[in-house]
């Protein structure tokens, strides 16, 4: 008797199924994403036994330094008050570090954990002004990695009370202007101005360099 041609089309499927598990996708499997750095090259010959190790760079020696705006050199403060914080694109804390010595920090840390850093803060930075969640780009030579954080200075200012002569009572409503050094304050412009509030007065400025000022009480004599 004769198999039904049902019954052959059946086992006809089963067997390609076994071939494709057995035979294809193993194959397809091969290909594996992710990062290859090539170790060495061996040419193995029958029965011969050959032990070499492998050297990675799982931890590297990352240095965090600082550069001004516009500059191309590094700074060489030191500020044991520093206080460094590395994010994930997250949020979430990577490394927290304190302490710059010559406009250096130095920690040692894992690659994974490098290759997740998305941006750095640092605060009380010597004279310059808070870094925020800066963007980080992560460079590497060897087994150092550098992380570059750009700087600007703190802002700089001019303050004070506003007293009376006679009664040494704070004054307030006073206009107080500060001109370039040497100028004529009917025809400048203010650099910046303030009025005083409960007799204090605050001019602040950002500055890269310092700047002479003169400064000036408007409507009242000056003793």
């Amino acid at each position: 008797m004769n198999p039904k041609p049902s019954i052959i089309v059946g086992i006809l499927i089963v067997a390609v199924v076994i071939v494709l598990f057995v035979f294809v996708l193993p194959i397809s499997g091969y290909g594996v994403s992710g990062f290859f750095s090539k170790a060495f090259d061996k040419s193995l010959s029958p029965g011969e036994q050959y032990e070499r190790n492998i050297t990675v760079r799982r931890y590297y020696n990352v240095s965090i330094r600082f550069q001004k705006e516009n500059s191309s050199s590094y700074l060489g403060f030191n500020d044991n008050s520093s206080r460094i914080v590395l994010r994930d694109a997250n949020g979430s804390i990577i490394k927290e570090a304190t302490g710059v010595k010559n406009g250096r920090h130095y920690i040692l840390m894992e690659n994974s954990d490098i290759s997740s850093i998305a941006t750095a803060s640092a605060f009380s930075i010597d004279d310059y002004a808070d870094i925020v969640d800066q963007s980080v780009n992560v460079s590497y030579s060897g087994a150092k990695a550098y992380i570059t954080m750009t700087v600007t200075y703190g802002m700089a200012s001019l303050s004070g009370y506003v007293v009376d002569d006679l009664t040494g009572e704070y004054v307030d409503g006073v206009h107080v202007y500060a001109f370039p050094d040497g100028s004529d304050p009917h025809i400048a412009d203010a650099i910046m101005e303030n009025v005083s509030i409960e007799g204090k007065y605050t001019l602040a400025l950002q500055l890269n360099s310092s700047m002479a000022l003169d400064v000036y009480a408007k409507d009242y004599d000056i003793a």
